[in-house]
C-alpha cells in the first residue's frame, strides 16, 4: 500500500514537470514570433549618404595656385618687364623728313592800305558805291613804282583781266599762291619764269574802271592751298 502511494506521487511530479517543460515551450515560442513580426512591420531606417572629406591640396598644387593667381595680379615676368624696359630706351622719336619751312613774305611796296581784306564783312567800295567783301588789298601806289614778288616762286600765270588789268601770279612753296595787278606791260615778267625774293615784276600801271576811285594803287591777294588768306597777317 505504502509502495503504490509512493509511484502515484511520482507520476505526479513527472507529469507537473512536463506541463512545465509545455509551459515554457510555448512561452519561448510565443515571444520568437512576436520578434520576427515586429521585424517585418517595421519601417526600414532612412539611409544616408556618406560623406567626403575635403582632401588637403599637396604642395606641388599649392605652389601651382600660387603662381597663377600672381599671373592673374598683372605680375608680369621678369625677362618680359626687361625686355620691355629694353625696348622703351631704344625707341626715339623719328623727326619728320623733307619738311619744308614756311615761306617768309615781303611787302610788294610801300604805301597805304586803302581798301583791306575782309571776307566775313562787307565794306564800301568807292568805285562801286556799294558795300561788298573784299578777298584782296589795295595799296596805294603812283605809277610806275616797281613792284616786287613777296617771295622765291615761279610764274604761273600773266593775263589781262577787263577788271583788274595786267595780272601776274606767282606760285611759292607750301601751296601759296600770289597775284598782283594792274601792271604795266613795259618790263613784265612772263609764264614759267623763275623769281627770287624781291625780284621786279613790273610796275604799277593806271587802275581801271572799277577801281579808279581808289586812284593809282596796286591790288594784291594772297591765297594757300585754294583758301583765301588775308595778307596783312603774313607780309612783314
Amino acid at each position: 500500500m505504502k509502495g503504490r502511494k509512493k509511484d502515484d506521487k511520482m507520476v505526479t511530479t513527472l507529469v507537473s514537470l512536463g506541463l512545465c517543460v509545455v509551459a515554457l515551450g510555448a512561452g519561448v515560442s510565443y515571444y520568437a514570433w512576436d520578434q520576427m513580426e515586429s521585424a517585418v512591420t517595421q519601417e526600414p531606417a532612412a539611409q544616408t549618404s556618406p560623406v567626403t572629406a575635403a582632401k588637403t591640396p599637396s604642395l606641388e598644387v599649392t605652389k601651382e595656385q600660387s603662381a597663377q593667381m600672381s599671373q592673374d595680379d598683372g605680375e608680369a615676368p621678369e625677362e618680359e618687364t626687361e625686355a620691355a624696359q629694353e625696348t622703351a630706351k631704344t625707341t626715339v622719336a623719328k623727326p619728320e623728313e623733307n619738311k619744308t619751312e614756311t615761306a617768309e613774305f615781303i611787302y610788294p611796296l610801300s604805301g597805304e592800305i586803302l581798301l583791306p581784306y575782309s571776307v566775313d564783312t562787307a565794306i564800301f567800295d568807292p568805285t562801286l558805291e556799294q558795300y561788298r567783301t573784299n578777298d584782296n588789298i589795295c595799296i596805294a601806289a603812283a605809277e610806275g613804282t616797281s613792284v616786287m614778288a613777296v617771295a622765291d616762286g615761279t610764274v604761273a600765270e600773266v593775263t589781262n583781266d577787263e577788271r583788274t588789268g595786267r595780272t601776274v601770279v606767282i606760285e611759292h612753296a607750301d601751296g601759296w599762291r600770289t597775284t598782283y595787278s594792274p601792271l604795266s606791260e613795259e618790263g613784265t615778267v612772263a609764264k614759267g619764269d623763275t623769281v627770287q625774293q624781291g625780284d621786279a615784276l613790273g610796275t604799277v600801271a593806271t587802275p581801271e574802271k572799277y577801281g579808279a576811285a581808289l586812284g593809282s594803287h596796286l591790288q594784291f591777294s594772297m591765297e594757300q592751298n585754294g583758301q583765301s588768306v588775308d595778307p596783312q597777317t603774313k607780309l612783314s
